[in-house]
């Protein structure tokens, strides 16, 4: 076990034991378990066979030390019967030791999803310490703020974005300042983006360059950050609510959760060419905020970020190491409209890069827009719902129609299906092979 797991550890068991006498209430009364099971069965229509075939559990337990504090524990048993998605033990070089999770053969993991501590101090310090989700933004379908926690990529995007964040050991620390919540967040935390292998079904291929034909390349040992105090991420965000709006102010100051790929290309002894490449890490500056506003049955909502020196790979033969650097502005612009049942969201999300660069396979400036449909019926038993994804750039996109039904008070079954279309050279088209048709049932008590 790592020295750092064991201090924090130690350090919760101290904080038990000082809490024990203020605690006057039952072990029985002071302890809230839960459980939630799902299973979920995708068939693709391309291949004919099934592409998905998971049983998730998810215990959660939550103790109640005294009225200012609690310890939270949220694990997950995860079984995909064919093992396609992640096909043998997933390699998590790219998971710190402490936030692994633990293989049982193949097709079954066990994984610590949070383990914090949350106590308010005073009625003025508000402390959350131990391994968590910290959620930024206001997006359906596409993330823009939310960049706090890494992503398993198991799926693409089509995971729920609480499934599919990977939760990290970090502080966050919460009090007032007059009218402007502050929310102040440390993660030592080097765990990064979970990508798939070449074969797996949601690798995205079209993200990188193919080699020329005829030359081969060699993948280095990925260079990743591992200093406990000076590798690790920071931020802050700021929040007020001021003639109707909620805003707030974000910054971050973090390693991108997907490595740069340097490339190079060298000649053997044999006067063979060769390409090696050598992912790396490396900071950025992330500055940005989210505003809100009810204007009678709608909501205006949005996004927008800066993100200092990020880099893209270039198909610019002059590029030093096959990369390029600009700053890189993004936005997004929402409304909800509620009738009655009826819930109709737009979003708007825009993505510039200020320099004059040549960045592979996308444009300097690109639009992606979204529309989400829900109603719900026969006493809010039945809902039915359809997200649009689509990029005006490349004319490619997804849409994924969803029908969930209560059984009962405690079981929901849920049928959905998952279209990808067109441009199969761009990020949402590759996926066009992947079409597939689901059904799942969810238990919770």
């Amino acid at each position: 076990m790592s020295h750092k797991i064991k201090l924090l550890i130690f350090l919760l068991f101290i904080f038990l034991r000082v809490n024990a006498q203020e605690n006057k209430k039952s072990f029985k009364e002071s302890l809230k378990a839960s459980v939630v099971v799902k299973t979920d069965f995708s068939y693709e229509f391309k291949s004919e066979k099934l592409q998905k075939s998971e049983l998730i559990i998810k215990p959660e337990f939550s103790y109640k030390l005294n009225k200012n504090s609690k310890l939270v524990l949220k694990g997950q048993i995860y079984t995909e019967l064919n093992d396609n998605l992640e096909a043998g033990v997933t390699k998590e070089g790219m998971v710190s030791d402490y936030s692994k999770r633990l293989f049982i053969g193949d097709r079954t993991n066990l994984e610590l999803r949070e383990f914090y501590l949350y106590t308010n101090i005073f009625k003025k310090l508000r402390l959350t310490i131990g391994k968590q989700q910290v959620v930024w933004g206001e997006t359906d379908g596409l993330k823009l703020l939310d960049v706090v926690n890494p992503q398993n990529f198991r799926e693409f995007v089509l995971d729920d974005f609480e499934d599919s964040r990977i939760p990290l050991w970090s502080i966050k620390v919460e009090f007032d300042v007059e009218k402007v919540g502050v929310q102040l967040v440390w993660i030592p935390d080097n765990t990064y983006h979970i990508t798939q292998d070449f074969d797996a079904p949601f690798f995205t291929k079209s993200l990188f360059q193919s080699p020329p034909e005829g030359i081969a390349t060699q993948f280095k040992k990925t260079i990743k950050p591992k200093r406990f105090i000076a590798d690790s991420d920071i931020g802050f965000k700021l929040s007020t609510f001021k003639s109707g709006w909620d805003l707030s102010l974000n910054y971050f100051y973090y390693y991108d959760d997907l490595p740069v790929f340097y490339n190079q290309l060298q000649t053997l002894e044999t006067e063979e060419l060769i390409i090696n490449i050598q992912p790396k890490f490396e900071r950025q500056h992330l500055i940005g905020g989210t505003f809100n506003k009810v204007v009678g049955s709608s909501t205006i909502r949005g996004e927008i970020a800066y993100i200092f020196n990020q880099n893209f790979t270039s198909t610019n033969t002059n590029a030093i190491q096959g990369i390029e650097t600009s700053n890189l502005y993004k936005s997004a612009i929402g409304i909800d409209y509620i009738r009655g049942e009826n819930v109709v969201s737009f979003q708007l999300f825009s993505d510039l890069i200020t320099e004059s660069i040549s960045p592979y396979n996308r444009d300097k400036f690109e639009t992606n827009t979204s529309l989400k449909f829900s109603r719900e019926l026969m006493n809010d038993n039945l809902k039915i719902e359809t997200l649009w994804v689509h990029n005006s750039n490349h004319g490619d996109g997804y849409i994924r129609p969803q029908v969930s039904y209560w059984l009962n008070s405690s079981s929901q079954l849920l049928v959905g299906s998952t279209l990808f279309y067109r441009n199969k050279n761009h990020l949402f088209g590759q996926f066009s092979d992947r079409n597939r048709i689901s059904i799942g049932i969810k238990w919770g008590v």
